[in-house]
């Protein structure tokens, strides 16, 4: 079937609807505040067209194959592909100083606003990527 990016959780070009989320010019970020855990007991994050939510994965071993999912299809759905590595560099795991640094100034030449947590960002075509709170972070009390 047809795959509609604006159901997907991954990316939308069309205009967005406001978001309660404070949103800021990318060039002004000094440090993302990505969550430290999430709580997979929660209910999961809705999809754009108001369809159930998808539960979050319990696991850190499901987080990882949910994030893997996540980063292998989600330029399908449309945005740029250097736009989405930076994002997976900036979310994935531990980095040193100088590769966090170089993470933030890279993203900050290629988005125009952001959320600080990188939930939600726009790059400089006004096309929005949304990040999943799995692959911005690991459940709390995650085996």
């Amino acid at each position: 079937g047809t795959v509609d990016a604006r159901t997907m959780g991954c990316t939308a070009s069309a205009p967005a609807k406001a978001s309660s989320r404070k949103i800021i010019s990318a060039r002004f970020v000094r440090e993302w505040r990505l969550p430290a855990d999430y709580d997979a007991n929660a209910e999961g994050e809705s999809s754009a067209d108001g369809a159930s939510p998808t539960p979050l994965p319990r696991t850190v071993a499901d987080a990882d194959r949910a994030r893997e999912g996540f980063w292998d299809t989600c330029a399908t759905y449309g945005g740029d592909e250097q736009v989405w590595g930076a994002l997976r560099q900036a979310c994935d795991g531990k980095q040193d100083e100088e590769s966090a640094a170089s993470a933030r100034a890279a993203l900050a030449m290629m988005l125009s606003s952001c959320a600080e947590d990188l939930s939600e960002c726009y790059d400089e075509r006004g096309v929005k990527y949304e990040l999943p709170v799995y692959v911005r972070a690991y459940p709390a009390d995650g085996v």
